[in-house]
């Protein structure tokens, strides 16, 4: 009996160091060897979810990246702008979207639901520390197993295939082409109209994880800077616009807030409530160009000067 427990023990120990082998060996190649390289030039790079996304087209825009990715919240973002900022050095500015639904609880899901984590985790799961794993663990321990081996099995073909270019997955510009008169009925993301007197939950997660990539790029020796994106009037989460500057002004507030939620459009500019078309996007990143190259970042009274851009544009406009 003793000789089959022997073997037992040994068997177990033997299949956990081959398990722990498959996970971690290749974890640990894909992250030594990752790349996340950008276009030459780029001096200012942009952080965010599906808002900057749709809105900043840097193709308009001069030494300017767009990294924004759909329905990404800063647990992943973080992972991302680590290995953005140490192996492009030319970069000088880091522009991070905050705006109204990134207080909101719904980024609890976005950061370890299912639906989300098994998309996000399994492309930055090689370059995230114990802290960020555990946090996972704790809140939904069964998906996180689910997308660990979906994790694994990435990282094995990475290896096979030699890719372990990144670049055209950690994000960019999107592109939305529909024109809609009518926003009410719109479907893609949050679009409801903004009603109701209720008080929404705050995800603490994601505004910890904001301020981490906030060390993180100022520990980098870079110049950061929170941006919020055009919003139509009617979006839902603007209605928690009062907690909302409450944590900017409470947590961020030594950081430049750059907001251009009041940027004029019409309603045929927008996708829906929260994203900008085509159309859209194209006006407000040529207006943008233009405000970078007036000096924007550098001006002491930045806001000061959006606004009274943006009343000189709503004349021109007229």
């Amino acid at each position: 009996m003793s000789r089959f427990l022997k073997r037992t023990v040994l068997f177990i120990i033997v299949a956990a160091c081959l398990l722990a082998s498959v996970i971690f060996v290749p974890n640990y190649i894909v992250s030594k060897k990752s790349k996340f390289n950008i276009q030459p030039g780029s001096k200012i790079v942009l952080f965010g979810h599906s808002h900057p996304e749709c809105a900043f087209n840097d193709s308009l825009i001069a030494n300017f990246k767009n990294l924004s990715h759909s329905a990404e919240p800063y647990f992943y973002t973080y992972q991302k702008v680590k290995k953005v900022l140490s192996q492009n050095p030319e970069i000088e500015i880091v522009l991070v979207e905050f705006s109204n639904n990134q207080i909101d609880e719904k980024m609890n899901d976005w950061t370890w639901g299912y639906k989300y984590m098994s998309s996000m985790f399994p492309l930055y799961s090689s370059f995230m520390d114990k802290s960020d794993i555990d946090l996972l663990i704790k809140h939904n321990p069964k998906d996180f197993m689910n997308c660990m081996s979906i994790s694994t099995r990435k990282n094995l073909f990475r290896l096979v295939t030699r890719n372990y270019n990144f670049s055209d997955a950690m994000g960019g510009y999107l592109r939305i082409d529909k024109l809609r008169n009518n926003t009410s009925d719109a479907a893609n993301g949050p679009a409801d109209k903004a009603t109701g007197n209720t008080t929404p939950a705050i995800s603490t997660v994601n505004i910890d994880y904001l301020q981490k990539i906030i060390s993180y790029c100022e520990a980098q020796h870079k110049r950061v800077f929170l941006v919020r994106s055009p919003q139509h009037k009617n979006y839902e989460f603007l209605k928690n616009e009062k907690d909302f500057v409450r944590i900017r002004t409470t947590r961020f507030s030594r950081i430049d807030f750059l907001d251009f939620n009041n940027f004029p459009l019409n309603d045929d500019d927008f996708a829906d409530y929260a994203h900008l078309n085509y159309q859209g996007a194209t006006k407000f990143s040529k207006w943008f160009n233009t405000m970078v190259g007036s000096g924007l970042l550098m001006n002491k009274n930045k806001q000061a000067f959006i606004d009274q851009s943006v009343s000189n544009y709503k004349a021109g406009s007229m």
